[in-house]
């Protein structure tokens, strides 16, 4: 063809020659699945004007067909040729590859070959919105990385007409398998076009739905209901358009948003209440927290998509939505925020309420409104700070990988320099009152070091009769078993921790106690002085009106079952009987119950006769006479000691004067310091046959079942079983509502209910039903017998009432109601007249006065 003559085309030979972009433009490229870089390459395609050599035109040729063409094609080899130009100009624009012309036969130029290709794509273009997510588009060409992202930058949005996003799901569970974990952060550029074009994407879309919307049904009821109804309708009518598409109804959570900052209280706190329902229903994910927009992967959203258009839009619109669904989130927290400091304490209760449910509930903000629950126990209210300690309790109890994360930002809070000592006891309460587990000694170390270090700041300033100082203990008992911490800086506060038992409280000095029970080693001075500490708290007057009756009498069992002196339990054991009397008869109970159970451990306690056995091999006691007169005293005395021979005292907890050798005494005495002195060994227990003679049947019944020697099978709780209030519950015929065992056991190990009562056997039955009749009443607790014998005698008299009334017709005759008056008025006999002064009371009155 080089060597035929080059002639010169001239449009005006040919009326239908005329140039492709004449009647092409963006749009259509666009429509067509193609880029703006493609309308670059075809709209300068204009061969008018050029010489093509050898081609003679001959318009009234039969036209070539498309086969003829894809012959022609593959002859010429453009396949290999446009492998080796992209080979060739890899990494460059695309601005400066090669164009590659095809040549036709004569007759027929390269535009009217392309003008028909372009008016069979125009046809298929039609269904364009019924491409598949995974199809790819015929006019699409594969590009590298930066050819990709310039495309990407000069996206322009172009308004579609029908609907692209169709959720029948939750929002969230239409996401994007095929995308990466891993990819490039994309140029400020790229995402501020990008940013733009997926916004009017959006805003596109959703004035599409708006559109459908407004013809159904009940678009104009919904209208009216947004415009005049209630407030309540109001916030029904955006929850339902919310829930119907959250993609397409952002406008619609503004408004909501809006509601929550308004001053009015009721319309703030429905509006918190519906949003608060909302994240957690509707709009927030469960396993995984939003992301920004620009935190997807949009370098490789060409090669994610395919070049597919649809594809492409779909998920810049759900990415951005998912960006904006963030920042209306964040302002709804700063809302909370924002309530939570209100003056009014049932806004501020309601909002710390909806801050914990979306942190239990949902991942997203967590740390922002963990933060803020946890700055709430320093609010002034203190109902509203003893809810916030509640509040996190139930957290750690919901998600338990979360307490040290928590114990994290509590410490913060205790540790602020201007934080209020009421905040720091609500902070120290709730970390007392978590549970760990052997797994977590880091964690219970870190809570010892935090009890200690405000331990030694309260004591530094005198203030050791403090609630404070109780939580404080109460959490290094709890957390001491499960801490893998050195003894011995525990040991460092002994002299400190006896100190507080013996200046504080009953409470109180019962932790410090339980504390130096779990840190007393084997040592002999450890040892006494720990049970000289505990002997001289049971004559403490507190005990009486202390509620920590359970915690001490456990503690008392625990220590009696360790000691291995016998002589120091008979004293605990006889001056534990002495006080009895002094208690109420739930104490009692329980005293008797756990002298049963260490009688049982360690028998041979109990002593009912007096005894005269020698302290050692190498002392001697005798009897000291009464000095009936002073002869008789000096030689006994004399006597007494030529005959005894006194070991030499030895530095212990017994401050026994150093001055010379002084005779053991071997009376009994009742309030020695030390019970290993007392002579408790030598006397008879005489209290258990007082006992047996108590007022109480419960009382009697376990003192009479001891002295034979028998065990106390008791399976309820003495302490409540036998209090005056469970009487008196009885004693009205009525039982506290029935609670399941999940109900009854609360949240938690250490969360039961103060006042949560599971009466067992007998004690669930009403004492006035038939079936507690129906038991005999050897089945009857002895402190229930009257109650037994009472309904019993008054159902028999029932039944004969009973009978009596069926077997009479109902009439009285004339004799049985002349003998009822004579009963009544036995003056009144026969027919015999009476006369009736009725003005006689007159006459008496004035006698009287």
């Amino acid at each position: 063809m080089a060597d035929k003559k080059r002639t010169k085309i001239s449009p005006s030979k040919n009326p239908t020659n005329k140039s492709i972009t004449d009647d092409l433009t963006l749009e259509d490229v666009l429509e067509l699945g193609g880029s703006k870089e493609d309308y670059e390459l075809v709209k300068d395609l204009n061969d008018d004007g050029e010489e093509i050599d050898g081609l003679k035109h001959d318009y009234d040729a039969d036209p070539i067909s498309k086969d003829t063409i894809k012959e022609l094609i593959n002859e010429l080899g453009f396949e290999n040729i446009w492998k080796d130009n992209e080979s060739e100009t890899s990494g460059k624009d695309v601005a400066k590859k090669k164009k590659v012309k095809l040549a036709v036969m004569e007759g027929y130029d390269e535009d009217n070959v392309q003008t028909i290709n372009l008016v069979k794509e125009k046809k298929k273009s039609k269904n364009k919105y019924k491409v598949q997510d995974n199809e790819v588009s015929s006019t699409t060409v594969p590009e590298d990385e930066s050819t990709e992202t310039a495309d990407l930058t000069r996206l322009v949005y172009q308004p579609r007409k029908n609907l692209l996003i169709k959720l029948s799901d939750k929002w969230y569970n239409k996401q994007f398998q095929g995308d990466p974990t891993s990819f490039e952060e994309a140029d400020k550029s790229l995402v501020l076009n990008l940013t733009e074009y997926a916004s009017n994407a959006l805003i596109n879309e959703a004035s599409i739905y708006k559109a459908e919307r407004d013809k159904k049904s009940n678009a104009a009821w919904m209208r009216t209901v947004m415009t005049s109804g209630t407030l309540s309708d109001k916030m029904a009518a955006l929850t339902l358009q919310i829930q119907d598409g959250p993609v397409h109804n952002l406008f619609n959570l503004d408004r909501l948003l809006e509601m929550v900052n308004k001053k009015g209280k009721r319309e703030c706190l429905q509006a918190l209440e519906t949003l608060r329902d909302l994240f957690i229903s509707d709009l927030l994910p469960d396993d995984r927290k939003l992301k920004e927009f620009e935190q997807h992967p949009l370098r490789e959203l060409q090669s994610i998509t395919s070049g597919n258009k649809d594809t492409r839009d779909r998920r810049l619109i759900m990415w951005y939505f998912e960006g904006q669904l963030k920042q209306r989130y964040s302002q709804f927290v700063e809302s909370l925020e924002k309530i939570s400091h209100d003056t009014v304490a049932i806004s501020k209760k309601k909002a710390i309420n909806a801050m914990f449910e979306l942190l239990v509930q949902k991942p997203e903000q967590e740390k922002i409104l963990l933060a803020n629950v946890i700055n709430k126990l320093g609010d002034p209210d203190f109902k509203v700070a003893s809810n916030a300690a509640h509040l996190l309790t139930r957290l750690v109890d919901h998600h338990p990988n979360m307490k040290a994360v928590v114990v994290l930002e509590v410490e913060r809070l205790l540790y602020r320099p201007n934080i209020s000592t009421k905040a720091q006891y609500y902070g120290i309460c709730f970390l007392n009152q978590l549970v760990l587990s052997s797994a977590e000694k880091d964690l219970a170390a870190r809570l010892i070091g935090i009890y200690f270090s405000f331990f030694k700041v309260f004591v530094k300033r005198g203030d050791v009769d403090s609630k404070m100082l109780s939580a404080l203990l109460s959490g290094v008992n709890r957390a001491y078993p499960y801490a893998k911490v050195d003894k011995a800086k525990i040991l460092e506060h002994t002299d400190t921790l006896y100190k507080v038992v013996h200046i504080v409280n009953f409470n109180t000095s019962v932790q410090a106690l339980m504390l130096l029970y779990q840190v007393t080693s084997s040592d002999d001075s450890m040892t006494d002085r720990y049970y000289m500490a505990l002997y001289r708290k049971l004559l403490d007057p507190g005990l009486k009106k202390s509620n920590k009756h359970t915690m001490f009498l456990n503690l008392l069992f625990k220590s009696l079952k360790k000691d291995v002196s016998e002589k120091r339990n008979k004293a605990f054991i006889k001056r534990l009987l002495q006080i009895c009397p002094c208690q109420g008869p739930s104490f009692i109970c329980a005293s008797l119950v756990l002298l049963s159970e260490v009688i049982r451990v360690k028998p041979g306690l109990l002593s009912f006769k007096h005894t005269s056995e020698d302290l050692d091999d190498e002392e001697h006691f005798v009897d000291i006479h009464d000095s009936d007169s002073d002869s008789d005293s000096d030689s006994d005395n004399k006597d007494v000691h030529k005959a005894t021979n006194v070991r030499p005292v030895t530095q212990s907890w017994v401050h026994r004067k150093q001055t010379g050798n002084k005779l053991a005494d071997m009376s009994y005495d009742p309030l020695h310091r030390n019970p290993l002195y007392s002579q408790a060994d030598m006397e008879v227990v005489l209290e258990l046959s007082n006992l047996s003679q108590h007022y109480h049947p419960s009382v009697a019944l376990f003192a009479h079942t001891i002295l034979k020697n028998e065990v106390i099978n008791y399976g309820g709780d003495p302490l409540l079983d036998f209090t005056l209030i469970r009487f008196l519950d009885r004693f009205v015929y009525r039982n506290p509502k029935k609670k399941s065992y999940a109900e009854a056991k609360g949240t938690g190990v250490l969360h039961l209910e103060k006042k949560t009562y599971c009466p067992k056997g007998m004690k669930r039955l009403p004492v006035n039903s038939e079936e507690y009749i129906a038991k005999g009443e050897e089945n009857i607790p002895v402190d229930e017998k009257f109650f037994y014998r009472y309904f019993s005698k008054k159902a028999e008299k029932g039944e004969k009432r009973k009978i009596v009334d069926d077997e009479s017709d109902g009439s009285v005759s004339d004799t049985d109601f002349d003998d009822y008056l004579n009963t009544v008025e036995p003056q009144m006999v026969g027919d015999q007249d009476m006369k009736f002064d009725f003005a006689g009371f007159v006459s008496f009155i004035t006698q009287k006065s």
